[in-house]
Parts: structure tokens; sequence; C-alpha cells
């Protein structure tokens, strides 16, 4: 849900990696049901290529899918900070201001910063860090002033203890 949202929202233009990468991660999923050797993968992958976005989503996905939840946390803020890099985003989210991209449009590296502090924020609070996953999760809602990553309903879910509202 999350991840292909990332995809989605990022494009193809910057998901291009090198073919090098792409092996390792192709490797990788190959070793998938051998977490070791996945991560020996994944780590030479991050190693050569930890600033290539598809990277670093592809090593998001296996630590998301394992259950490997705090570990996917530092890739989801690295995502978001490679992307933040190219905005010209503070390195602090919590210095970033609505105007300082047009996150409540369609546009896609935008969108792709906000999705990856939401993931962020959505796996705090799978890990029942309550307060760190609202921190995050309140910030996306100030950037995404028309509320089109549903983030509203997120935060209630959240407060109402993991149960939605009934309307």
């Amino acid at each position: 849900m999350l991840l292909d949202s990332w995809e989605e929202a990022a494009g193809a233009a910057i998901l291009l990696a090198p073919p090098e990468a792409v092996a390792l991660l192709r490797s990788a999923a190959m070793a998938y049901l051998d977490t070791e050797l996945a991560l020996e993968y994944l780590k030479e992958a991050d190693r050569l290529y930890g600033d290539s976005i598809p990277v670093v989503v592809g090593i998001y996905k296996f630590h998301f899918y394992k259950g490997m939840l705090r570990e996917a946390i530092p890739y989801a803020l690295k995502a978001a900070r490679i992307m933040g890099d190219r905005l010209g985003l503070p390195d602090s989210f919590e210095q970033v201001r609505p105007e300082d991209a047009a996150f409540s449009e369609y546009e896609q590296e935008p969108r792709f910063y906000m999705f990856a502090m939401k993931a962020a924020g959505y796996l705090h609070a799978r890990l029942g860090e309550m307060e760190k996953a609202l921190e995050i999760l309140r910030k996306v809602q100030e950037l995404d002033s028309r509320d089109r990553m549903g983030i509203t309903r997120l935060i209630g879910v959240i407060e109402n203890g993991g149960k939605e509202e009934e309307e």
C-alpha cells in the first residue's frame, strides 16, 4: 500500500537505477527466503548506490515485507532526505514549511517526500511509538493542506487507539 504509492509518486524518471544496482536488488529478491543472504546483497547495494532512490525503496520494501519494521524506518527517512535534498528542503523535517514545495499538488517529487515521511510515521505507529508517529504525520498533514494523502484519517485512527471512527 504505502510502498507502491512511493513508486507511483516518484515516477519513472527518478526510479532509474544503475544496472549494477538493479542486479543487486534482483539478487536480493531471488534470495528473499534466505534473509541473511538477501541482506548481504542489500548491504552491498546500499554501500555502492545508497543515494539512489530505487535502491533505498527496495531496501525499505525488503525490511517492511519481512516484518523488520524498526529496520525499515531509516530507509523511509533516507528516501525523504534524498528527495528533500533534490527539492532544496531543510535537512530537518521539522523545519520544512508548506511553501517550500508544491506539497498540496500532484507534483511527483514533493509527493514522494510526503509518502516517505508518511511511511516513517506509519512504521512508528505500528511499533507502538505513537508520539513519534503523530509528530511525523502531523508535519505531513501541515504540508498537505488539501489532505490528498489522507493523513487526517490516519491520525484519527492513531488517536482513537487504532479504531476508525464510525460515521
